[in-house]
Formats: structure tokens, C-alpha cells, sequence
């Protein structure tokens, strides 16, 4: 009973760490699905990838070809190029994570399997606490982009109604204009039926979006809860009252096993996920800078719908590269704090075979753990300032030359 009692503690607490970002993935076939799983199961996760697929090139190839076949002026083109862009960083990232399944169900794995050693409750509220961090921030990027993108595929475009072009023409508006050579995208029901298509390809993309940054943020969070858990150990170890042999070198071997797997594991979440990353601050760098220049766009044509909706659509792509760029820089202050705290132990207390153990303890903790995009970018708060200072730049730039 007992046991039974604390498998179920332990599910549940891995259930509530990663729930949010299990659902938004499953719904577009990007979880990992286990060995065991049915043969319908396996086809179903095929069709709904072949899918998203389909909603990736509906978008990018009508979009392109609406830009380089169709439209001349050079605003224009500018002004379509965002939706482009961001549902190619979606296709991008989605193929990135399908890439890596293999290594993120390790990952996945071998957090389920930290949850279940934690017998401690100390240590388990540590890891709570890591974990509750890692979900908020995955529902609160859920919302801003949800929210924004969403309403731009539909609000913004059923908002402007029908309208009059220069050709004394009547057209509807879509949140990504198309040229389709096959058919008139104008007419009914291909306009619904494009209109339907696009609010998906929307959702698939900010879909992508959020997914792969509450896989970040729970990873990470869930590094974080274990260097929080080696913390304890290390105090447990400050604690001992009388320092015999056999009991420190129990210890000591505890921690030298425990830090050695928080690295492993650390060295193959980025390994997952570094190019996730480096699409996403590329992408977002370009994307609010294109953003803004909208904003003023609409802000001149006075439509208020389209400027908030552009607004926060804005701030979802800003907070999107905050997140990754906070839990980077929350994973280097607990590493920091890590070596801060090896290098305070009471060493003089143990003995002296033991003693000289911490030495190695004392250089790995001291090298401060970081993540990186693409093995170019460090995530961390001076590079997220950096890249809004990048972004605004090129911002005066962009609205300098079109102008």
C-alpha cells in the first residue's frame, strides 16, 4: 500500500510538471509516443504529422508565390513576409523536434525517473517549486500567443470585411494572403475553406511555438530542482555530526553520482534542443522587428483592431525569447549558487581521505552551467536585452528605407 501510495505521488507530481507542454505537443503528433504503443496509435501520430505538413505548405507556398509572382510594391512584400517567416520557423522547429524525439523521450524518460527516486520531501518540494516555474511560464506563453495569433487569423481579418480595391473589384480579406494558380481563393466556399485552412496552419504554428518553449522551460526547471536536491546533499553533508569514514564516503559517492547525472542530462537537453533554440531568437529577432513596423503600419491606416491584435502578438514573440532567456539565466544563478556552496563546505571537519574528494566536486561545481542556441548564443538575460536592442535597431532601419 505504501509503495502503491508512492508511485501515485510521484506520477502525479511528474503529471502536474509537464502537463501543459504533453497536451499542446500531442495535439499536433510532436510527444513522443512509447515503444508499446498500439499500431492505430502509430498511424494516427503518421497522419497527424502528415497534416501539419500539408497546413505548413499551404501557407509558405501560396505565401511565396503571392510575394515573387503577384506583388510589386516593395511595402507590400514586406508586410507579407512575416506570417511567411513564422510559420516557416514553425515548420523549422517542428521537423527539429521530430528530429530529436528519440533523445527528448531519454530526456522525458530519465525526468520521470528523478521524480521517482525523490523520497525526501525536502526534496521534492525543491523540485516543486522548479517545476511550478517551468508550468507557468509554459501557460503564460500559451496565452499571449494564443490569444494574439489567434485573433490576427481571425478577428483582424473578418474585421475588415469586404473591400474595394483599385481594379473597382470586391475582396475578403485572409490573415495570409495567398496566390493559388488552381483556383480563385475569392469565390465561395474556397475563400471559407481557405479561411478554415489558415486558422490551422496559425494554431499548428503558435502551437510549435509554445510547445517547444515550455519543453525549455520544464527541462530546465527540472535541472534547476536538481541542483536544488545536490544542494541538500551537500548541506546534509555540512551537517553530519560526527564525520566518520564510511558514512562520508556513502555521502560523498551520492553526490559524486547525482552531480555526473544533472550533468549528462543537462549536456542532452541541449543537445536536443540547441537548434530549437537558435531558430526561435533568429526568427523572433526578425519577427519583432517586422511586429513593430506593423504596429505602425496600422497605427497610420487607423485600425485599432489590427494594431492590438499586432500589439500583442508583439509581446508574445518578446516573452516567447524571455522565457528561454530567464530559465538559461535561472540555470547559471543555481549553478553559481552550487559552487558558491562547495567551495563553504566544511571540508576541515572530514577525513582526510575524504576531504581531498571535494576537490573535484569543488572544480566541476565551479564551472557555472549554461545553455546555448545553436553553440553560438547564450541563453541569459543580457542576451534577451541584446536582442531587443538588435530588434529596435533594425526597426529604425526597416521603417528609415520604406518609409
Amino acid at each position: 500500500m505504501k509503495d502503491l501510495l508512492k508511485v501515485n505521488r510521484y506520477e502525479k507530481d511528474y503529471n502536474y510538471a509537464v502537463q501543459v507542454t504533453r497536451g499542446i505537443l500531442r495535439m499536433i503528433g510532436v510527444w513522443p509516443i512509447s515503444r508499446h504503443a498500439s499500431v492505430t496509435e502509430i498511424i494516427f501520430t503518421r497522419l497527424q504529422i502528415a497534416f501539419c505538413y500539408f497546413l505548413f505548405a499551404f501557407i509558405i507556398v501560396p505565401g511565396l508565390m503571392l510575394v515573387f509572382l503577384k506583388e510589386h510594391d516593395f511595402k507590400r512584400r514586406v508586410r507579407l513576409l512575416g506570417p511567411i517567416l513564422n510559420c516557416w520557423m514553425g515548420c523549422v522547429k517542428y521537423s527539429l523536434l521530430l528530429y530529436h524525439t528519440r533523445e527528448i523521450q531519454s530526456c522525458l524518460k530519465q525526468a520521470r525517473q528523478d521524480w521517482k527516486c525523490t523520497v525526501d520531501s525536502a526534496d521534492r518540494r525543491a523540485m516543486m517549486g522548479k517545476a511550478k516555474i517551468g508550468r507557468k511560464f509554459a501557460i503564460i506563453s500559451a496565452t499571449f500567443m494564443y490569444v494574439g495569433g489567434l485573433s490576427y487569423r481571425t478577428i483582424v481579418p473578418l474585421s475588415k470585411g469586404r473591400m474595394l480595391t483599385p481594379m473597382n473589384t470586391t475582396v475578403r480579406a485572409l490573415s495570409c494572403p495567398s496566390y493559388f494558380l488552381g483556383f480563385d481563393e475569392q469565390t465561395s466556399p474556397a475563400y471559407e475553406i481557405v479561411f478554415t485552412l489558415q486558422f490551422f496552419a496559425g494554431l499548428l504554428t503558435y502551437s510549435v511555438t509554445c510547445g517547444a518553449a515550455g519543453l525549455a522551460a520544464f527541462f530546465i526547471m527540472h535541472v534547476c530542482g536538481q541542483l536544488s536536491v545536490l544542494m541538500d546533499k551537500l548541506q546534509h553533508l555540512n551537517d553530519i555530526p560526527e564525520p566518520d569514514d564510511r558514512p562520508v564516503a556513502i555521502l560523498l559517492a551520492d553526490i559524486v553520482e547525482h552531480q555526473i547525472k544533472v550533468k549528462c542530462f543537462l549536456k542532452q537537453v541541449e543537445e536536443s534542443m540547441r537548434y530549437v533554440w537558435l531558430v526561435e531568437i533568429v526568427g523572433c529577432t526578425i519577427l519583432l522587428c517586422l511586429t513593430g513596423y506593423y504596429v505602425i503600419m496600422e497605427w497610420e491606416s487607423s485600425d485599432s483592431t489590427a494594431m492590438l491584435t499586432m500589439a500583442v502578438i508583439l509581446t508574445s514573440f518578446a516573452f516567447s525569447i524571455f522565457t528561454n532567456c530567464y530559465v538559461g539565466q535561472l540555470l547559471t544563478d543555481q549553478s553559481i549558487k552550487l559552487g558558491s556552496m562547495t567551495s563553504t563546505t566544511n571540508w576541515h571537519r572530514l577525513p582526510h581521505k575524504r576531504a581531498r574528494t571535494l576537490i573535484l566536486i569543488m572544480a566541476v561545481s565551479n564551472i557555472p552551467a549554461k545553455i546555448s542556441a545553436g553553440k553560438m548564443i547564450e541563453m541569459s538575460l543580457p542576451t534577451f536585452s541584446n536582442i531587443i536592442k538588435t530588434s529596435v535597431a533594425y526597426f529604425n532601419l526597416l521603417r528609415k528605407f520604406i518609409t
